[in-house]
């Protein structure tokens, strides 16, 4: 009986290792395999499993709107989430509302825009005026919204253009290319669009908004998160013409309420440390910086322990604390 008993407390101690170790691992969500999110989120999993000494892995879905109802029950430690996607999330405005989603640190932003034919005579965003443009994205429908946002500053609707359906961005920078579309929208500077130009005897060229209504203000009265950006003429991004107004959007790290405040601090210590690395490694992030994790651009309330990291460390301001206000109410 006494060598049972050391048998079944032995087995018991193992179990409540195991445990142990499953509540010491973290997951990042990302988007597929091969994708931006899926990259970087391996990078700062590396990161954090050799700083912190929990193992992290980055664990790719077939979208946000996949892993943040994970993020927001718990199974899903955090995720990468563009400020459109997980602002529609928490609001619930493509299914039910995820009220248990906080924002950890904007990591970089990304520039959005509609891209045509560098040859077809187009120029700015009042021109897509009858022409046959990609709308609505099935497969994303936070881009849809902020497609007709763009629209809309403008003075567009669906109605004013022959708005076309695509199923995600591939399809639509080859309806580009083939002729069958005159404008899409899409990240700007990404491998999808530098093929475009290649293959392009004109290459490509990226609408500008222009009007009364091509400021942030509009643009997130439209669609919460999406504000200008202005560009310039790179060798890193053809199809920019000339000084360019286009739309951008940040990506965060978006975890759960639930997420202790101490956990939420060591990873923005371990990121903040580890940033100049990350930077180098993986370049989208030099778009961003560790004084910039608290930018008022969140579409989600920050998490109380991001917050108070960032009281500390000197980056919250009166635009953030007037943000936080508002989710609040």
């Amino acid at each position: 009986m006494k060598r049972t008993m050391t048998g079944l407390a032995f087995l018991a101690s193992l179990a409540i290792g195991a445990g142990g170790a499953d509540a010491q691992r973290m997951s990042i969500g990302t988007n597929p395999q091969g994708s931006l999110y899926y990259v970087v989120g391996g990078g700062m999993a590396a990161l954090l499993s050799e700083q912190m000494g929990r193992q992290t892995i980055a664990q790719p879905y077939g979208g946000a709107s996949v892993y943040l109802p994970l993020i927001a029950n718990g199974e899903v430690t955090m995720g990468l989430s563009s400020s459109l996607d997980s602002g529609r999330a928490y609001s619930g405005s493509d299914g039910p509302r995820m009220p248990e989603l906080r924002a950890l640190a904007r990591l970089w932003p990304l520039d959005y825009a509609f891209m045509v034919r560098g040859d077809s005579g187009l120029e700015t965003i009042a021109d897509l005026r009858g022409r046959r443009v990609a709308v609505e994205v099935s497969a994303n429908a936070a881009l849809a919204a902020a497609n007709r946002a763009i629209l809309a500053s403008a003075g567009l609707t669906e109605a004013d253009v022959e708005a076309e359906t695509i199923g995600g961005l591939p399809q639509g920078v080859q309806g580009v290319v083939e002729g069958t579309l005159d404008a899409t929208a899409i990240a700007v500077g990404i491998p999808l669009t530098l093929q475009a130009h290649a293959s392009l005897s004109g290459g490509i060229r990226y609408l500008s908004l222009e009007g009364d209504d091509a400021t942030s203000e509009f643009l997130d009265s439209q669609l919460s998160g999406l504000y200008l950006s202005t560009i310039e003429p790179s060798e890193s991004r053809p199809g920019v013409a000339g000084t360019t107004n286009v739309t951008a959007f940040d990506v965060f790290l978006i975890v759960s309420a639930d997420m202790s405040d101490d956990d939420a601090a060591q990873i923005l210590q371990t990121l903040s440390d580890g940033w100049a690395q990350l930077a180098q490694d993986y370049p989208a992030l030099r778009g961003g910086a560790p004084e910039m994790f608290s930018s008022p651009t969140n579409t989600v309330p920050y998490h109380p322990g991001a917050v108070a990291f960032f009281q500390q460390a000197g980056i919250w301001t009166d635009e953030n604390a007037a943000r936080e206000a508002d989710y609040a109410d």
